[in-house]
């Protein structure tokens, strides 16, 4: 049992939707679901009954309600009384970059801080969505680098730091090779690699149904560097950002009727006032130049004011 699937729990229990409670979470709604069902079989039991437009707490669900809900408080009262505890010897700042981010584009970003009145000492962890959102919450991280389709939740701080375009990435010897834009009808049928860390993956397949446009998927991956081998193999077509696309060394396109782009955001716990050295790397990253997406973009949802300073 983590503590993530306990406060999936609460979500879904506190909305009594999926959609929304993923939205809420700031995961999936497959990942979400995922993690009930892990939740459920510890318990021994179903804690949701789901129906076709309704979700109701099982009998077992209203019993472990309360429960859930002290355990998960007591965690995060514990969590913060230990970092009171240590906030004197926080002068290093914990930073959760999502797997799906290039490193090497995020992390001339970071060499401000080296130069600044602070001394700060850097440590970098990758993850994706889910661990580097559940990692804020634990206090394992200060800060994340991290992008999602979904509006941020509240209990975040988000500064955002640059859009990026998603294109299509395909081998030398493609149909599409030549090309900078396609339709998306062009798409449709064609074998597709997919990456399933890609925290717009459901998006881009929802814009896809909208229009008619199947993919058929013949390899799926977590590593970038395997759906990029595939790519490069003309084993299929992906979707990708664009810089891990431009790192490969793959050809691409942007999908011309329908761009789609990510913005990448520094978040933080609001609740919890920044150190001077988090603070430090906060204003270096709010200072620094990051490059604009070069296509139209999709707007993104609106974001809650990101104002660290007066935290």
């Amino acid at each position: 049992m983590e503590l993530y699937q306990i406060r999936y729990f609460l979500a879904v229990a506190e909305t009594l939707n999926f959609t929304r409670a993923s939205e809420r979470s700031y995961v999936s709604q497959p990942a979400l679901t995922k993690a009930i069902q892990r939740l459920e079989e510890a318990i021994g039991g179903r804690l949701f009954d789901r129906g076709k437009s309704v979700v109701q707490l099982t009998e077992l669900g209203h019993a472990m309600l309360p429960n859930f809900r002290r355990i998960y408080d007591s965690a995060l009262q514990a969590r913060e009384q230990a970092r009171r505890l240590t906030s004197a010897q926080k002068d290093a700042v914990r930073v959760g970059v999502m797997c799906t981010i290039a490193f090497e584009q995020v992390l001339p970003g970071f060499a401000a801080v080296l130069e600044g009145r602070i001394a700060v000492a850097l440590n970098f962890r990758e993850g994706n969505l889910e661990a580097l959102t559940d990692a804020l919450d634990r206090g394992d991280i200060e800060l994340g680098l991290m992008c999602s389709p979904h509006e941020t939740p509240r209990r975040f701080e988000a500064l955002p730091l640059f859009d990026e375009d998603y294109v299509i990435a395909f081998g030398d010897d493609h149909r599409f090779n030549g090309r900078t834009q396609i339709e998306t009808a062009e798409l449709h049928r064609e074998h597709y690699c997919e990456r399933t860390f890609c925290e717009f993956s459901h998006y881009i397949e929802r814009l896809l149904d909208a229009r008619g446009v199947e993919l058929q998927v013949v390899q799926q991956s977590h590593r970038e560097d395997w759906i990029q081998a595939f790519v490069r193999a003309n084993f299929g077509i992906a979707f990708m950002p664009h810089s891990l696309a431009r790192s490969a060394g793959l050809a691409h396109a942007r999908t011309v009727d329908c761009p789609i782009v990510r913005q990448v955001k520094l978040l933080r716990l609001a609740e919890r006032p920044p150190t001077p050295a988090q603070q430090a790397v906060i204003d270096a990253l709010r200072g620094y130049r990051w490059p604009a997406a070069d296509a139209a973009c999709v707007p993104a949802p609106p974001q809650p004011a990101f104002n660290a300073s007066n935290s």
